[in-house]
């Protein structure tokens, strides 16, 4: 790409379209890039489910157009797009759709930028940059999310431009236009501090190059201030300082987003400082001019910042508040994301900017640096040499500075923008929005000097044939490479090998016309050519990877340009709920109730339903809800709630991409991947195609959500086909949940520890005959005393399996001669001791058996330990699936259970309770039912429980029994009690997922006392909960 020049001729493309009409094929060009930019940007807007943060915004912006108000908060960035959505709300209404418009919007204005910079690009480039813009994957795909990115890097580009004008026209209106760019770009996204660093320090670098140019000029410092550099770094740099104010606070040791009186006085009285030495500074400059800016600037700022002056906080939170949250959280590293992240994304994204703009830059700097050899031989004239290039058709003017630093401002706008990003603690895909415009830009100037030639020379000698043979060659010989002939003689090597063959053949074959038209080319136009067909293969496939991104995989986690992707569900299941409220409502009067993990999206897709309602992690009672939608870790919380009156389905709410292929990568374990053909083709399969990755069926890096329809509901609905046929029969259990009745303890003791009165996992308790508690802290294996007020006593025990020590005792109980009975469960024996906690004896060990009867000195993990008014001991050796009966001498006297489901047999007997009778009552947990049984162990009678569904450790309820026969057991993982008569049939439940007192998690042992004092061990809680009778 010489420098020679010939007499301009008009070309095509400067022909009009018609005779008699003034529109160029240029015109013809460009407005097709625009339409390709519109639709592409604006095609089925809302047919993608709504992201978590895309549905925060959206509702926002719907708060503000609903004359809720918008408070300005800095996790969720800047006003500006709050503001623009709120007023297409009131333009065009409130949906999916409309939610998206401003920032697709927004990308359409981002591929029309570079006609801005139509005097710096030129033609070809302008059109260039343009279509590379249009077709960037980054682009594309992400302008079609309601996000701040897009906004933000519009105001970017008005700043860059109005920077460029200034410098090359010093009219001040420049300088109005770039005091309203860094107002909006504040109000856009905090990014826009790392992009005004990177101008500002660029602009310095500018004008210590200027000074150094002008050291010897007479009166040098009013050369020196009259440079249009030093204004604009004046402008910038005055309206950018109050912003700054969290660095001195740092630097002064306070925390800048402390909003305490004292750190309110202190970082304001900061903020005034700055904002006296902007003013002094910009009044000392120019009074006129800086005024003027400011008034712009703040003009802007305020109005947005503060909602249109109904938030005053919003003045804090904006210039000060901006920087000061997002320093705080630079160390967060949401994502995790290596360094190399950027790199990733750019090479499987936009590597044709990357390619071909990096190529420009170092075509520009090798000959800045002299590092490009100019021709040796003279032109030749047949070939054309002499026409190597036409004049630049961009108006130029004599020192015009402007021209002179764009490529080399855009070359420091990439590498410091990727630099920044890649060493910033948060990594996530669309910051890309935010590195790549620069480098857009610079390809779009490559290719416009690439296209600098004489056309009809080219035509003559048949180069355009090139834009087909080339990218036809780069095929053939990526077959090539792809495949090896094979020596074997089966079907598919013989196959193999005729493809080698066939490529090599086609690949000599296209070698031939190339190296013609070559030779008939000039050097500089060869290079042009070659360098224009391989630029036109990155584009084809440049468009292929964006068309797959943004239209194909669009919802789906097989693309890195999200992270956390809302997954199609959410859409879908909002759809349903309309639809089902709307047949049996006649509107959106639903009641739908969802929690803290469903949220996001749903506060966005409920916010027309009259009826929603939020219940955080946990409801406070039962749900009269038609659809219930809860998170995994609500779920438990949840189900005691819903009982059988509702039927689950399992969605899923947010999916993640596959990022292990390139996380925490070596080098060397990328080229081990590249020898092995296997692993070569598994990472081929998986950039060109996105396959080769976990199918989405099972794809695992997901979180999912429950929706629960009441089956009376779904009932009144033919399209739910088998499941509204299944909710017409009553199903066993409804009563568990209307008979749920609130219930508070009236006090509580202990926490979470290792202290005197501390707990680690609480469960069997037993009381003594003067009130005091003994309780078995199982985690802290020990045994814990209390007197009847809840004060601790004493504590004995240990971890070990030396007498006196312990392994997870869950079990306790006093004997009629008052000495402690502890199941020592892991370490599968019963110790015995006084009152005192002085160890007596003990007996037991580890061992399975065949018949109940057998051994009474063979444990499998005994969990609950009873006495009858005899003083003969029951325990519930759990393992073994038996109880067993000892006399008060602790020898076996008789045992009962077994294995299975059978009058008497047991599956997982835990709790042991006395009845008033002298019956003992079984929590038989895995056969889901209570048994009783006479004191011999003879089997008497039974009753189901619906509960205890799960098979954890911690899943193991005890069992009380009052002096009324009323059987009180716990259901740990429903986080409740349930009362039963005597028969068994159920009188109330009560408790719920928490830790007020109204609240249980994990309810274990439980006991009775005199006046009805009923104590439960709220094992994962770490507490004792203390009820009355009511």
């Amino acid at each position: 790409m010489a420098d020679h020049s010939v007499q301009k001729t008009d070309s095509f493309w400067d022909r009009p379209l018609l005779p008699s009409v003034r529109v160029t094929w240029w015109m013809v060009a460009y407005l097709g890039v625009i339409a390709f930019a519109v639709l592409t940007r604006f095609w089925d807007l809302g047919s993608r489910a709504y992201s978590h943060d895309e549905s925060i915004h959206a509702w926002e912006s719907w708060k503000l157009y609903t004359g809720q108000g918008y408070v300005h908060n800095p996790v969720y960035h800047g006003p500006f797009l709050y503001h623009i959505t709120a007023l297409v709300f009131a333009l065009f209404g409130d949906n999916d759709v409309t939610g998206r418009v401003a920032t697709s919007l927004a990308g359409v204005l981002i591929a029309l930028s570079p006609l801005a910079l139509y005097r710096w690009l030129g033609k070809r480039g302008t059109l260039a940059a343009m279509l590379i813009i249009a077709i960037s994957p980054v682009m594309m795909y992400r302008s079609r999310f309601i996000r701040h990115d897009h906004w933000t890097v519009v105001f970017n580009l008005v700043l860059f431009v109005a920077i460029l004008y200034y410098l090359r026209e010093r009219k001040e209106h420049w300088l109005y236009w770039a005091a309203a760019a860094i107002a909006l770009g504040f109000a856009g996204k905090e990014t826009t501090f790392i992009t005004y660093f990177i101008f500002g320090t660029f602009l310095a670098v500018l004008f210590l190059y200027q000074i150094i140019e002008r050291w010897n000029v007479p009166d040098r410092l009013r050369a020196w201030s009259c440079l249009p550099v030093f204004d604009l770094l004046i402008v910038i740099g005055t309206l950018i300082l109050p912003t700054a104010t969290p660095i001195p606070v740092s630097l002064l040791g306070r925390d800048p987003i402390d909003y305490g009186p004292s750190g309110i006085v202190f970082t304001g009285a900061i903020l005034l400082v700055m904002i006296a030495i902007s003013a002094v500074i910009g009044m000392l400059w120019d009074r006129r001019r800086w005024l003027i800016c400011a008034a712009v600037y703040y003009g802007i700022f305020l109005p947005l910042f503060t909602s249109m002056f109904t938030n005053g906080q919003g003045i804090a939170t904006g210039l000060v508040g901006q920087l000061g949250y997002w320093l705080s959280q630079h160390d967060v590293q949401r994502g995790s994301q290596p360094w190399y992240y950027y790199l990733v994304l750019t090479l499987m994204y936009e590597f044709l900017p990357l390619l071909v703009g990096g190529g420009g830059a170092i075509y520009y700097l090798s000959g800045v640096l002299g590092l490009r050899r100019e021709r040796e031989t003279p032109p030749d004239p047949e070939k054309g040499d002499a026409l190597d290039e036409v004049v630049d058709e961009r108006p130029a003017k004599d020192g015009d500075i402007s021209q002179r630093i764009f490529v080399p401002f855009l070359i420091y706008w990439v590498v410091l923008a990727l630099v920044i990003y890649s060493w910033a603690g948060e990594k996530m895909p669309w910051l890309m929005m935010q590195i790549v415009p620069p480098l857009h830009l610079l390809a779009g100037w490559t290719i416009g000097r690439v296209l600098e030639t004489d056309w009809k020379r080219v035509r003559a000698a048949r180069g355009l044939w090139l834009l087909l043979l080339v990218p036809l060659f780069l095929y053939t010989l990526a077959r090539l490479v792809g495949t090896r002939p094979y020596t074997g003689t089966t079907t598919e090597e013989l196959n193999r090998s005729m493809v080698w063959l066939a490529s090599f053949a086609v690949g000599l074959i296209l070698l031939v016309p190339i190296s013609s038209i070559l030779r008939r080319l000039s050097m500089s136009d060869s290079r042009r050519m070659v360098v224009l067909s391989v630029t036109t293969v990155l584009m084809a496939l440049t468009l292929r990877f964006a068309w797959m991104a943004t239209f194909i995989n669009a919802a789906l986690p097989t693309e890195l340009l999200v992270y956390a992707q809302g997954a199609p569900d959410t859409a879908l299941v909002t759809r349903e709920l309309e639809n089902l409220s709307r047949q049996l409502t006649g509107g959106l009067h639903l009641r739908v109730a969802y929690d803290d993990q469903s949220s996001w999206p749903f506060v966005w897709y409920l916010r027309n339903f009259t009826n929603s309602q939020f219940y955080g992690n946990s409801p406070a009672g039962p749900f009269d809800a038609e659809a219930v939608i809860v998170g995994p870790e609500n779920e438990a919380a949840v189900k005691p709630l819903l009982g059988n009156r509702y039927y689950r389905r399992q969605h899923t709410l947010i999916w993640w991409p596959n990022q292990d292929w390139y996380m925490d990568r070596s080098p060397a374990d990328l080229w081990t991947d590249l020898r092995d053909p296997t692993a070569r083709r598994e990472l081929w399969d998986m950039l060109f195609y996105r396959r080769g990755q976990p199918p989405l069926t099972s794809w695992p890096y997901v979180s999912n959500f429950a929706l629960y329809l009441r089956r009376d509901t779904v009932q009144q609905l033919w399209e739910y086909g088998p499941d509204a046929l299944a909710a017409a029969a009553p199903l066993p259990g409804d009563e568990y949940v209307e008979r749920w009745q609130p219930r508070t303890a009236v006090d509580a003791w202990g926490s979470w520890g290792f202290e005197p009165g501390q707990f680690a996992a609480p469960r069997g308790m037993a009381l003594d005959v003067e009130g005091n508690l003994y309780v078995a802290d199982s985690q802290n294996h020990r045994i814990q005393v209390f007197d009847a007020d809840g004060a601790f006593v004493r504590e004995w025990g240990g971890e070990g399996d030396a007498p006196g020590q312990f392994n997870e005792p869950w079990g306790v109980a006093v004997s009629p001669k008052g000495e402690v009975y502890v199941a020592d469960t892991w370490n599968h024996r019963i110790q015995v001791y006084s009152a005192e906690g002085e160890y007596l004896r003990g007996w037991g060990m580890f061992g399975q058996v065949q018949n109940v009867t057998e051994s009474g000195d063979l444990f499998y993990g005994p969990r609950d330990l009873l006495f009858d008014a005899e003083g003969n001991l029951y325990v519930a050796d759990t393992g073994n699936k038996r109880v067993i009966k000892y006399d008060a001498d602790d020898n076996m006297v008789a045992a009962a259970g077994g294995e299975g489901q059978g009058d008497g047999q047991l599956q997982e007997p835990v709790g042991l309770a006395l009845g008033p009778e002298g019956d003992i009552y079984v929590a038989d947990t895995w056969n889901r039912r209570v048994q009783v049984f006479a004191p011999d162990l003879v089997y008497r009678r039974q009753w189901p429980v619906y509960a205890w569904e799960g098979v954890s450790i911690s899943n193991k309820p005890y069992i009380a029994v009052d002096a009324e026969g009323h059987v009180y057991v716990t259901d740990p993982d429903m986080f409740r009690v349930l009362e039963y008569d005597n028969d068994g049939e159920l009188l109330r439940t009560w408790g719920q997922y928490g830790t007020d007192l109204s609240s249980m998690n994990g309810p274990t042992g439980i006991v009775i006392g005199d006046e009805q004092r009923i104590l439960v061990s709220d094992a994962l809680n770490h507490r004792i909960l203390r009820f009355t009778d009511e």
